[in-house]
């Protein structure tokens, strides 16, 4: 994607926070968007979805930034991912978007366990008998 989302001002945008998403300039934004499969983006520092994107009030809009009212300095462009007419619809849109990586980890870590129940069981049982045939004098030799 090497379009950026309309924006204006007086709009609610969801971008993301600097150093979590697409490079400045990169237009790598799909390429961050597709890492939302992972709980965090794959970043374990992000537990939550304010840690991640920022909803931000549009102040002023540039050609390639922006700025947000009660804020100094300006945000680049290319990390906004969706604009709306109010906050919460992008409070919305960026709970959701987090929440399915954070539903996939979840769902793959508990298919995970379950299909490794039983060969975990039986691994660990064999670490256990090979521990106690290698210390026979505190386990006795039947081991």
């Amino acid at each position: 994607m090497n379009s950026l989302v309309h924006i204006e001002p007086g709009q609610w945008v969801l971008a993301y926070k600097e150093g979590y998403g697409p490079f400045p300039g990169s237009g790598e934004l799909r390429e961050a968007l597709d890492r939302l499969v992972y709980e965090g983006s794959g970043w374990t520092c992000l537990n939550r979805p304010a840690d991640q994107f920022d909803v931000l009030h549009v102040a002023r809009v540039m050609p390639k930034t922006f700025t947000v009212l009660d804020e100094p300095g300006r945000r680049f462009r290319d990390q906004v991912v969706a604009a709306a007419s109010t906050e919460g619809e992008i409070v919305a849109l960026r709970d959701k978007l987090f929440g399915i990586g954070v539903a996939a980890d979840r769902a793959i870590e508990e298919e995970t366990a379950r299909v490794m129940a039983e060969f975990a069981r039986k691994t660990r049982a064999d670490g256990l008998a090979k521990i106690h045939r290698a210390l026979p004098h505190i386990f006795g030799r039947e081991a």
